[in-house]
């Protein structure tokens, strides 16, 4: 169950970008959610900054929330963001709109004072169209139409643009790792031609119809290690992250994989030029007619944006240079 309340639109503003000037963004970077027309780039204090499809930012940083971004997505011309605080425990969600310029929100010290008043509606992500305050641990978060889904520790739940309830859930079931069930969790929701994917992180995964949320496909995967991403294209499949430092690749969700070593985690991947490209723990990497090429760096990439690669020091770099003098 959330526990839903409301938030106010603003208005709209047109952007002017602005030149990269030093090539560094300024902090620590966790990840990114991916739009047609821009991304956004989160960190991993709850930063964030949106840049065009060559890395080029559109506006300040700004931290809209005080708290740790647990995960984010983009949806129409909304950003989606999931907040979780685990030292005041307390999370929360909202959708901030993409056309405006961003501003930083409410402090931390503001965030401590509210939990000792009864109606903490007021302290909200700044600029936000709506927030919900969630009542359990989220997970993941991913679009299906122009609507968001995503997943707490006690079920899934289809909102749309403006968060009104579509459908609710439970969490899928799969007998073959119910004995790590207690231990498991959702780390993908991803849309697909035939639905809702959900992918746990020992292996489980399933189809849901977008209409009602039931399930209309199941299966377990035994990968030899945990999931800890998942990347899907159309034209290139599915690419699998695996938390010890390989990779798994599927034509179909329903189909066999095929196992790649890699020199560590990867931690992004997007299809482009009709290959798998990823980037990781002090490596790139490339996939194509199954012949895997990797490129050390010195630094770890968290992110690949077109062909650059954006490093946890917060600076961007050319994919698949050698980075290690």
């Amino acid at each position: 169950m959330v526990d839903w309340k409301g938030g106010q639109a603003r208005g709209f503003f047109d952007w002017i970008s602005r030149p990269m000037e030093t090539g560094e963004i300024g902090f620590t970077p966790s990840g990114i959610a991916r739009g047609d027309e821009l991304h956004v780039l989160v960190g991993t204090q709850g930063e964030v900054i949106k840049i065009d499809k060559e890395g080029i930012p559109l506006g300040p940083v700004v931290s809209p929330f005080p708290s740790p971004v647990v995960d984010s997505t983009i949806v129409g011309n909304r950003w989606c963001g999931i907040w979780m605080d685990r030292e005041l425990r307390q999370a929360r969600m909202a959708a901030i709109p993409l056309n405006e310029v961003w501003e930083d929100g409410p402090t931390r010290e503001q965030l401590r004072n509210s939990t000792h008043t009864i109606n903490d509606d007021f302290l909200k992500p700044a600029m936000s169209i709506w927030h919900r305050t969630l009542d359990s641990e989220p997970m993941k978060v991913g679009v299906s139409g122009e609507n968001i889904v995503f997943a707490t520790v006690t079920g899934l739940y289809m909102i749309d643009s403006d968060a009104n309830e579509v459908w609710r859930g439970m969490l899928p079931r799969w007998p073959e790792i119910s004995k790590v069930f207690a231990f498991d969790q959702i780390v993908g929701i991803l849309e697909i031609p035939e639905g809702i994917s959900i992918w746990s992180k020992a292996g489980g995964i399933s189809v849901l119809d977008p209409s009602n949320g039931l399930e209309i496909y199941s299966r377990t995967i035994q990968f030899g290690d945990k999931v800890s991403g998942v990347s899907y294209s159309e034209e290139g499949g599915w690419f699998v992250m695996l938390h010890e430092g390989s990779i798994a690749v599927m034509d179909k969700i329903e189909g066999d994989f095929r196992l790649y070593k890699t020199s560590a985690p990867v931690l992004d991947a997007q299809f482009i030029d009709c290959s798998w490209r990823w980037t990781g723990w002090r490596h790139d990497g490339n996939l194509a007619d199954q012949v895997v090429d990797i490129f050390e760096r010195r630094s770890v990439g968290v992110s690949v944006v077109n062909r650059k690669v954006l490093t946890n020091d917060g600076s961007w770099s050319e994919w698949g240079v050698n980075r290690q003098t």
